[in-house]
Parts: structure tokens; sequence; C-alpha cells
């Protein structure tokens, strides 16, 4: 059975996505745990986990590595968590965590920035202005962190197999066409696929400790 990523961009739906997913499929939904996990494992304070991967990148951190110290701590309590197989992740950049994961259903959830404006508006209580600058200031964040990290751009969509838009797609379609390539012998998390992830976590965890 396969491994699945939910990339999202802010406030596009993907958490929506990916529990009702994981629902159907009768996997495992996971997303903070993961920081949950790492603080655990590595004796480090969830808060500067958190602190550490959702701000951009700064000038202290490119001299002192310490965001990539951090990262390593939730990257190899992931590849600990994913080796049980039967996995819905939507949480922290698990496109790029596991990107040296053969088989993982890597998949990106995009919505319009009217969809994106009205759904702040309505969870947050706030103006369309305050909403398009909230938005905006998330989305600059992200792109800062994948570039400093991994030199990539999140919204290349050649980071993902698949791209689905919400609207004029619903959270249900969406569900149904993950659900459809899931199947697919590609993303079958084969004995061969087990053996790697062993390897990776181990190596992830030495990384870590190190």
């Amino acid at each position: 059975m396969p491994i699945i990523t939910i990339s999202r961009g802010s406030y596009s739906r993907g958490r929506d996505v990916a529990e009702k997913l994981a629902r159907e499929l009768g996997y495992a939904c996971v997303s903070r745990e993961i920081l949950l996990e790492a603080s655990e494992q590595f004796n480090i304070p969830e808060i500067q986990l958190v602190n550490a991967i959702e701000d951009a990148p700064s000038i202290l951190s490119r001299l002192t590595r310490g965001k990539e110290r951090y990262v390593a701590y939730v990257r190899a309590a992931l590849l600990k968590h994913v080796q049980k197989d039967d996995v819905v992740y939507h949480g922290f950049a698990g496109h790029l965590l596991l990107r040296d994961v053969p088989s993982v259903l890597k998949v990106r959830i995009i919505a319009s920035i009217e969809d994106r404006i009205q759904e702040v508006v309505r969870r947050d209580g706030v103006s369309e202005d305050q909403a398009r600058e909230r938005i905006a200031r998330a989305d600059e964040e992200r792109q800062k962190w994948a570039r400093h990290l991994y030199d990539v751009d999140p919204r290349d969509v050649r980071l993902y197999d698949m791209v689905v838009q919400i609207r004029p797609m619903t959270i249900d379609d969406a569900v149904g066409t993950i659900q459809l390539a899931a199947q697919l012998p590609a993303f079958q998390t084969t004995p061969e696929v087990k053996k790697t992830l062993e390897a990776l976590a181990a190596r992830a965890a030495a990384d870590a400790n190190a």
C-alpha cells in the first residue's frame, strides 16, 4: 500500500482533502504529530521545532545551520513513522523530506486566490485585504524556506505526481482522484521500497544525532 503526501498552499483546503482521504482509505492521517514525535525522540521543545521550520531563513540560520539541524530531527521522525506504511501525511514539507523514497505519491492541492481569501475570511474573521496580506506572507515564507534548504520552488509542478485544483473539483472529487492514483503499481510499497525506507530512516536518525 502507498505512502501519500499532501502539499498545499495556505488555506487551500489541503487538510480537508488529506483527512477525508485517510478516512476513505483507512490510513493514518499525520501532520503536526510528527513534530511532537521529533520533540520527544530528540528531546527538543516542540515550540523550537515549530519556530525553526515555519520561519523564513534568517542570516543567522544560514551561518549556524540551525534550521537544517531542526529539519533533520523532523525528517528522522517522519521516516521512522512512514515505515509503518498506509499513511497520508499533510504536514511540513513531506514531498521534500521524503523525496528520496521511491513510490511515495506526492500530491499538490491548489485553489484560486479568491477562494483562499474567502477561506481566510471565514475561518479567521478578518477583512479581505487582511486575508490577502496573510496569504501572501505565508506563501513567501514557504517559498524562501524551500529555496534555502532544497533550492526548489514549492509551486514547481515537477515536484509532484499530481496537482489537484479545488473548484471546479470538490473535496470529494479530489479524494476520489487521489484514491485512483494510489492504486497504481508505481505507488505501492514493495519489499524493496521497505528496505530503502529502513536504510534512509537509519541514516536520518544518525544524521539527527550527529
